[in-house]
């Protein structure tokens, strides 16, 4: 018995060794940098600090997102865990407040700050004399689901006086065969995985990894550039089932809503291939029904894209996430269809 534990505990150490030698001389080397290679390394999986926030992220964070390298973008995750700037909890007086809930569309991957559509709405809708903030709560990889529970659990405590929330072609396929990212995260707090896995993220080996990793991907898609952006393609009846799981999940997040006084709006986010057919798009069509039989504002800035499609409004040939000016048309079109009612809102404060 004494002989198995010392093969063991040998084995263990020459497993462990080189791990350790390997960790020490990337450290000595300036590892890790604190630039992280994954969106998802920013997620917060430390349960105390989560509960208190309101957002999904690290809080007070500053970082480097570097995938892939031509594309690399500065993140600022404020103290509630949110893309942005600092706010506080609930409004000051006066103020309007909107909430834009998505993907990684809404989060903004590969845009600094101020060229994420949250942020550039916000904007807009400020030039137009509006004292009105938009909280960007989107999440890499999310999809209704996610958005809701998020909504229901933590971000109407924002107070929001309008959510917005954007639609990827990608939506309805996310909610077959694979769990809420953020159940998922939920599930993890705390727990013995979530506390390992946030040790092998803070390490200079798993960068190295990442590093790694990202390299590989790169060489693979100029060998192949077909294998990187597709969508997975459902059974005619696997996308009747996630249309009416995705009507449902807006059903809930509607009802809460109306309960609060608070409005929905609805915005298709196109992407790259919209722009390269015509007339109406499948997804966008289905979305509008969707919306007008629930009374809900669809907003598409699809008509603006194909107008006049400059290369900047996504990122192709390297990834299909909205650039800088489809960031700043989708912007517009949601403050056309916001503007209005913020007036109409002051305009009934004002009377009272």
């Amino acid at each position: 018995m004494g002989r198995r534990v010392t093969q063991a505990v040998l084995i263990l150490l020459l497993g462990v060794a080189p791990l350790v030698l390997l960790e020490a001389g990337l450290r000595v080397a300036g590892w890790p940098t604190g630039r992280v290679r994954t969106f998802g390394k920013l997620l917060n999986f430390e349960a105390e600090s989560w509960r208190s926030a309101v957002g999904m992220f690290h809080p007070s964070v500053r970082s480097t997102v570097m995938w892939p390298v031509e594309l690399s973008y500065q993140v600022q995750i404020n103290s509630l865990g949110l893309r942005g700037p600092e706010i506080e909890r609930t409004p000051p007086p006066g103020r309007t407040r909107v909430l834009a809930l998505g993907d990684s569309m809404t989060f903004g991957f590969y845009l600094e700050e101020d060229e994420t559509w949250p942020r550039q709405l916000e904007a807009e809708l400020r030039r137009s004399g509006a004292d009105v903030e938009v909280v960007n709560a989107g999440v890499g990889g999310w999809s209704i689901d996610s958005e809701t529970q998020f909504a229901l659990e933590r971000g109407l405590a924002l107070e929001p006086d309008h959510v917005v929330v954007g639609f990827c072609t990608n939506d309805p396929s996310d909610l077959i065969g694979q769990p809420g990212l953020y159940e998922s995260v939920k599930h993890s707090l705390g727990s013995a995985r979530g506390r390992f896995s946030a040790l092998v993220y803070s390490t200079a080996a798993y960068e190295l990894y990442l590093t790694a990793q990202v390299r590989f991907k790169q060489l693979r898609e100029r060998l192949d550039p077909r294998e990187p952006h597709a969508l997975r393609e459902l059974s005619p009846d696997e996308d009747a089932r996630a249309w009416q799981t995705y009507a449902g999940w807006i059903d809930r997040l509607q009802a809460a809503l109306h309960e609060r006084g608070s409005s929905l709006t609805l915005v298709y986010l196109p992407n790259p291939e919209d722009l390269d057919r015509d007339g109406p798009m499948p997804m966008e069509e289905q979305l509008r029904a969707l919306a007008e039989v629930r009374g809900i504002a669809f907003v598409s800035p699809l008509a603006a894209f194909r107008a006049d499609p400059v290369p900047a409004l996504h990122h192709m040939p390297i990834d299909p996430h909205l650039g800088v000016e489809g960031a700043r048309r989708v912007a517009r079109a949601v403050a056309a269809s916001l503007a209005p009612r913020l007036a109409q809102r002051s305009s009934g404060s004002a009377s009272r």
